[in-house]
């Protein structure tokens, strides 16, 4: 469907607009391309966003990231771009002050975000689209669920019903339904290959008081039948990620609904011993692939594309042991293109790479005992000074979150200024989040932890695994960022004091560090994270080349 026809469609229904959001029904998760209704509205092809859709005209709301990009695949004739850290209920608020009949499809919004506009603006009427007018469902396509094996997971499926049973009791529910499909995963060890790159499986779980776990996927017929048997019950919810038309099924058979926090966000960030130890294995594994392919690139980045660069380094990944798949589409970022956070390249974007610039690659993958996350920024034949000064910069910043000692309860808004403070000081900054939780054979990017200037309250623990990827983007010439994947560990004080330690064992572009900008304690940083990449990796190279190649990239500075 096309905008102009869904606008149409709209005014023939009597709306004045209509919210369309990136969702299905599994809300916050990936999608596949034939479920993106924005995409198909607006040709925006980030991986968040709302269009708010007006019979005459169509507003698009993307965050910081998304900045570049949505200029480059908007037309701006068509559908205003606002960048904003603001909601649409915001943005309503302050900028349309008509009574307004707005359409909503009541599987893509929470039970939370619905409240929220009903309670905050009164002035506009929201209605559930019971048509559904934009065909939302999830994909015919056939997939494989198989079980996470406990080799990998560390947990039973059993253990983990036994740690939720307890906490439906102490709530006085009958029942806990769980909307979040990356927590259903964890919580049965089941996985499957719907999505391209997130091994989860995309379904809904209701868990009774007793243990017994009923699960609902593409049939939601089901679901109502299953929520009949309830009628007069309680149901405990996490309002903040349940579709509003769960809520609405769940009125419809007069079960009682309480509003109780999703446990399994927790317990799934706080890696068990045996997911810590594979992981470490995991991104061993991973860094050989990275490795490999660095030295290929090294040697033959003349006459390759940013297209080829995505296509070798995928190649390199899957011949390593228990590789499933990229864990996201590679971001490869050649010299402007860099410049755009999460630029994927296409065969109408793709660079040819060529001397004197920068190569942004942000990469991972899922393998069955851990799911990896990088970003190695890369000087293609000889960096300017420019280049090397902001790398620098960056690097700088990398360091001072990366050694960072922090008091137990730190939360990552506290975390994120020490990162930025350093680019802030030379009146730079990037916008996105300095970093994200990382899921074990799950979607790369999960809470509740994060680091940013508008993170969540949850403070980090031992065992939690993120990113630490601050950046700087110079619009129209080039992009930097660098990130290691982290674990939280105990710093071993008599005071309760956490640090991090790098999962991540990849060297960083030395031709791209300017020492006389760094300070001993940082070039020792370098130096020792250099130290430990080549005890940890040199081993597991084939042969002398490799093993020489990494011994110079490793080399003190």
């Amino acid at each position: 469907m096309t905008l102009s026809e869904f606008q149409n469609l709209i005014k023939e229904k009597g709306y004045d607009a209509y919210i369309v959001t990136r969702n299905n029904m599994f809300l916050g998760q990936d999608i596949l391309p034939e479920e993106n209704r924005l995409r198909e509205l607006s040709g925006f092809s980030g991986s968040a966003g709302n269009l708010l859709v007006f019979p005459d005209r169509a507003v698009l709301f993307v965050d910081g990231r998304y900045e570049l990009q949505a200029a480059r695949e908007v037309d701006a004739e068509k559908i205003q771009v606002v960048v904003t850290r603001e909601t649409i209920a915001t943005w309503l608020q302050n900028n349309i002050f008509d009574n307004l009949k707005i359409g909503y499809n009541a599987w893509c919004h929470s039970v939370s975000e619905t409240d929220y506009w009903n309670r905050v603006l009164k002035r506009f009427n929201f209605i559930e689209d019971k048509e559904n007018l934009l065909n939302i469902r999830p994909s015919d396509k056939k997939c494989e669920i198989f079980e996470h094996d406990v080799k990998y997971a560390g947990v039973s499926m059993d253990e983990k019903i036994s740690m939720l049973v307890p906490y439906i009791q102490k709530n006085k529910c009958d029942a806990y339904f769980l909307a979040a499909c990356d927590s259903v995963s964890w919580l049965l060890n089941l996985r499957s290959d719907c999505l391209p790159d997130t091994p989860i499986l995309r379904a809904f779980a209701l868990i009774s008081a007793d243990g017994e776990v009923s699960l609902f996927a593409n049939d939601f017929s089901k679901l109502g039948e299953e929520l009949a048997k309830y009628n007069g019950k309680n149901i405990g919810m996490a309002y903040n990620n349940t579709p509003r038309a769960v809520f609405s099924l769940m009125k419809e058979q007069n079960i009682w609904i309480e509003n109780l926090a999703n446990p399994i966000l927790l317990w799934k960030a706080v890696k068990n011993p045996v997911e810590l130890d594979n992981l470490r294995k995991a991104h061993r594994r991973d860094a050989v692939a990275l490795c490999r392919f660095l030295h290929w690139l090294d040697h033959n980045w003349q006459n390759k594309t940013e297209l080829d660069v995505v296509e070798k380094l995928h190649d390199f990944r899957r011949r390593g042991e228990n590789f499933f798949s990229n864990s996201f589409e590679t971001i490869a970022g050649f010299a402007q293109n860099g410049a755009v956070v999460h630029y994927q390249p296409s065969q109408a974007t793709n660079l040819p790479l060529s001397e004197g610039s920068l190569l942004l690659l942000d990469s991972g993958a899922q393998y069955y005992d851990g799911t990896t996350d990088i970003t190695r920024t890369i000087a293609i034949g000889t960096p300017t000074q420019d280049m090397i000064d902001d790398f620098t910069l960056v690097l700088k910043a990398h360091i001072a979150l990366a050694s960072a000692v922090f008091p137990e309860g730190t939360s990552g808004q506290a975390l994120d200024i020490l990162a930025r403070s350093q680019l802030w000081q030379r009146g730079k900054d990037y916008n996105h989040g300095t970093g994200h939780g990382v899921g074990f054979f799950l979607n790369v990017h999960e809470g509740p932890q994060n680091i940013s200037s508008r993170s969540s309250q949850t403070p980090f623990q031992p065992g939690m695994v993120t990113s630490v990827e601050p950046g700087y983007y110079k619009e129209n010439c080039y992009g930097i960022r660098i990130e290691n994947l982290v674990e939280t560990i105990d710093a071993g004080f008599e005071t309760p004091m956490f640090c991090f330690r790098p999962l991540t064992l990849v060297p960083l572009d030395k031709r791209l560090m300017n020492k006389y900008l760094l300070t001993e304690q940082e070039i020792e940083w370098v130096n020792g994270y250099h130290r430990r990449v080549w005890t940890e990796i040199s081993p597991l190279l084939e042969n002398a080349e490799l093993q020489s190649w990494l011994k110079k990239a490793c080399a003190p500075l």
